[in-house]
């Protein structure tokens, strides 16, 4: 068995986790900037954002890398080879629980980034909807919105548009 695979694999993940922790809270930042509709502050989150995740794929295929070899000197399938089975191979040991306890961390803030992501894109949609609600209820159409017709048909809504704005002038 080879400690020095391992002790880079080990390296690997603790840069995956502190990558992790950074864009959990850059993505904490940017549901901040939603809510306060900072623009500055949402385009410095998306930029982050892209860094984390580039770096996030690099250590990703760091990993990858170092899990085949050690898969090879832990007489495991390569075609099964990922962070669990190599957890089980290791019998526990030592360095089995480490990499048990950072490979329940990366879970959890994977959990954490997924829920905080998808909080983030539902104040999008959110915003995005009240936005097009004012801008029908400035210029007085309905845009996509459609009703039923008769026998139930789609129809686009009848009569005058009504407009706060003058279309006069």
């Amino acid at each position: 068995m080879s400690t020095a695979l391992i002790l880079k694999l080990v390296e690997v993940i603790n840069g995956e986790v502190r990558i992790f922790n950074e864009l959990l809270e850059t993505l904490q930042h940017e549901q901040a900037a939603l809510v306060a509709d900072d623009l500055e502050a949402i385009e410095t989150a998306a930029t982050k954002k892209q860094v984390a995740v580039m770096a996030g794929r690099e250590l990703e295929a760091r990993r990858t890398v170092l899990v085949s070899e050690l898969s090879g000197a832990l007489n495991v399938s390569p075609q099964k080879a990922d962070l669990a089975c190599l957890i089980d191979a290791l019998d526990g040991g030592e360095e089995g629980e480490e990499l048990a306890r950072m490979r329940e961390v990366m879970l959890e803030l994977n959990g954490k980034i997924r829920d905080t992501n998808e909080n983030n894109a539902f104040l999008i949609r959110q915003s995005m909807r009240y936005t097009d609600r004012c801008l029908d209820i400035l210029t007085g159409q309905s845009g996509q919105r459609r009703m039923y017709g008769k026998f139930g048909k789609n129809k686009k809504g009848e009569g005058t548009p009504r407009s706060v704005v003058n279309r006069t002038a």
